[in-house]
């Protein structure tokens, strides 16, 4: 990777490090359709890795707020979902994959600007951990489904539930990427490379998470998201 894409890459993932670090979900929402633009092989793999990082640093600061039944039922739904995605991953081409993720951040963004609120029962955890296992290892981003369930509650809660099946989710994520052949020692580098830049946003996430207002930032954060997921589409159409 260049050095200026290298540069690049590290400030989307501060950015995105810093967005879930205040909410608890987002950072590939950002990141994601940029880093498909910087350089269309950083998605899913590298970006991966760099997002795994970030999720174990935010889990671990939350983790006296963590909804661990809710954790246990949405990771039983992530696992099949990981496997579909992985092997989308293994079947598509990099056209059709750049076409997945922007529609798939398209409707991640139109759904969590909906505020549709979805009841926390033991099925609606199972189908959302489905879903966000498969948008995860696919695109990497596994959040909204997840957030749809979670966001009546406090940030605390949000950000240690959340990340703390991304944890687990992750874990699974790269072992299915690995197993269909497309996260091997050339992609960790990558990944590795690129991880300085999300933990500097997880690091100035402190000063935000507690004061934050989620109301505020969302607008921010979807127009920016849905901006750029229509670029990755575009790109793709006529590439």
């Amino acid at each position: 990777m260049e050095p200026l894409d290298l540069a690049l890459a590290g400030a989307v993932l501060a950015v995105g490090g810093l967005v879930q670090g205040s909410l608890g979900f987002g950072s590939m929402i950002v990141a994601a359709p940029v880093l498909v633009l910087i350089d269309p092989g950083l998605v899913p793999g590298p970006a991966m890795i760099a997002a795994t990082v970030l999720v174990v640093l935010i889990a671990w600061r939350e983790r006296a707020s963590i909804d661990r039944a809710g954790v246990a039922w949405t990771v039983a739904g992530r696992v099949p979902g990981t496997v579909v995605g992985g092997y989308a991953v293994a079947a598509l081409s990099q056209r059709s994959l750049e076409l997945l993720i922007g529609s798939v951040l398209l409707a991640a963004v139109v759904l969590t600007a909906g505020n549709l609120h979805l009841p926390r029962s033991r099925p609606v955890l199972l189908g959302a951990g489905a879903l966000s296992g498969f948008m995860g290892t696919s695109t990497t981003v596994g959040g909204p489904p997840l957030a749809l369930v979670y966001q009546q509650e406090a940030g605390p809660v949000i950000r240690g539930t959340l990340n703390g099946i991304f944890v687990v989710g992750s874990a699974l994520s790269i072992v299915t990427l690995v197993a269909v052949g497309k996260l091997g020692l050339a992609e960790l580098g990558s990944g590795l490379a690129i991880t300085p830049g999300i933990v500097v946003g997880f690091v100035a996430s402190r000063n935000t998470a507690a004061r934050i207002d989620s109301a505020s930032i969302r607008p921010i954060v979807l127009g920016g998201a849905g901006l750029a997921a229509a670029l990755v589409l575009i790109q793709a159409a006529v590439g």
